[in-house]
């Protein structure tokens, strides 16, 4: 390459080199990421399961299910380390 060349095409930089990007290019940050959504749509699947079907009360539903998936979404986080 030549120095004209070079100067047309900078030089490429690994997402890894980039601040702002390398707290979220980690395995961690995957984890983090899929499991939240998983347990966003867990949520939303069990409070209608308990308010439409089971038919049990809305803020009964609520702190059995938030609490229930926040308690689970900590024993997820702890078996692939991603605290």
């Amino acid at each position: 390459m030549t120095s004209e060349t070079q100067s047309k095409f900078p030089s490429w930089k690994a997402p890894e080199s980039i601040p702002g990007i390398r707290l979220f290019w980690s395995k961690g940050f995957l984890h983090y990421a899929w499991v939240s959504g998983l347990f966003s749509v867990a949520n939303i699947f069990f409070l209608w399961l308990f308010i439409d079907i089971f038919v049990i009360p809305t803020v009964l539903s609520s702190i059995i299910v938030i609490g229930g998936t926040f308690f689970l979404r900590y024993v997820v986080f702890h078996i692939f380390k991603v605290m």
